[in-house]
């Protein structure tokens, strides 16, 4: 950001938000002359990102959403400030932070946690526009970019059911037992946890999946805790959807020496040794986007929800030093297939749970 531009924000914080913890950068200052080209499209263009108390390094949502704004604003040539509150309850504040100051052409909020600030501030001010990814509001002037959270996490909970029972060398062989550890009981993140338990039992209709939620996106001692007690009742795969509390699962994984999926980004390459897979939804592709809609005038408000087709979510094993048996991968990507024909969909209601079970009977593939 331009020396003036951090003071102006700054003296926006010292006025009315003296409780959060804001940083700021910008496009050419930061950047060089690559990011504030005049031939680029986006020069005209200041985007403002919200994300969450955890800040930047938590390899998961705050962390993508900042690269695909980051690519926007070397490729494309936008001016890019972000902000990140001390904690949940003050994302209110950085989102009319951000709207009073008339200087902002989007902002991007990033995490489910911020609809109670978003349902607020657009009302108060219905001329900004505001893309929320993770959001499922239907509002004039915000674009809700929803996943489809049970086709996110459904594919690792296929490959957990096959390979509990596996060869694999920390699979726990004589149980069938899976773990999945959630954030915050937020109903789109309950839904990851339905298909994640839909995939295992699909794959595998023997196993059991332990399930249990932190209370926190930013608490990996207590995320640890939690994963190690699922270890030690036999589990030998972690799904979490945690976000920077979820490295507590994996700190758990190296200690109990068993495995763990990760979410959103490819976490493979945090502990490649014992993380499997990813839950994987493309972040930094949906930030990116949402700023070049901006600028070639086909961005608009409502709610559009990313899945298997067109592939927003999937999983990856990209980066891990797991073995994974072929047959088993060759299995996962036959349900891909199935998935992205609309040939299986995985349910994202408990109460749908055992009834989809009856009705979709797993079929190795030939």
């Amino acid at each position: 950001m331009k020396r003036e531009g951090k003071k102006r924000l700054l003296a926006l914080l010292l006025a009315g938000a003296m409780t959060l913890s804001l940083t700021a950068c910008g496009g050419g200052d930061d950047k060089g002359d690559s990011s504030s080209g005049s031939d680029k499209p986006g020069k005209n263009i200041k985007v403002g990102l919200v994300i969450g108390p955890n800040g930047l390094g938590d390899k998961n949502m705050n962390d993508m959403s900042y690269e695909g704004l980051v690519k926007a604003q070397e490729e494309l040539g936008i001016t890019l400030d972000y902000a990140s509150p001390a904690s949940k309850s003050d994302y209110d504040q950085v989102q009319r932070m951000y709207a009073e100051s008339g200087e902002y052409d989007l902002i991007f909020l990033a995490g489910v946690d911020q609809k109670d600030g978003i349902t607020k501030v657009a009302a108060e001010f219905p001329d900004q526009k505001f893309s929320w990814l993770d959001g499922n509001v239907e509002l004039p002037n915000v674009n809700s970019i929803a996943t489809i959270w049970p086709q996110q996490t459904f594919l690792c909970g296929c490959l957990a059911g096959l390979a509990t029972n596996s060869d694999m060398p920390l699979a726990n062989k004589d149980k069938s037992v899976v773990g999945c550890l959630l954030g915050s009981e937020q109903p789109a993140l309950v839904e990851g946890t339905v298909g994640f338990e839909a995939g295992v039992r699909y794959t595998n209709p023997n196993a059991t999946v332990l399930q249990a939620t932190i209370g926190s996106f930013t608490d990996p001692g207590k995320a640890k805790e939690m994963a190690l007690t699922m270890y030690d009742k036999g589990a030998d795969f972690i799904q979490h959807i945690a976000g920077g509390s979820g490295l507590g699962v994996f700190n758990a994984a190296v200690e109990a020496n068993r495995y763990a999926f990760g979410v959103g980004s490819n976490q493979n390459d945090v502990e490649p040794d014992h993380i499997v897979a990813t839950s994987l939804k493309d972040v930094r592709n949906i930030s990116y986007n949402e700023v070049k809609k901006l600028i070639d005038g086909t961005w608009e408000p409502g709610i559009h929800e990313i899945g298997i087709i067109g592939g927003g979510t999937g999983y990856t094993t990209e980066g891990s030093n797991v073995k994974v048996p072929q047959e088993i991968i060759d299995q996962v990507d036959a349900i891909k297939k199935q998935m992205e024909e609309g040939k299986l969909v995985p349910p994202g209601q408990k109460s749908e749970l055992e009834n989809w079970l009856k009705q979709n009977v797993y079929q190795p593939a030939k």
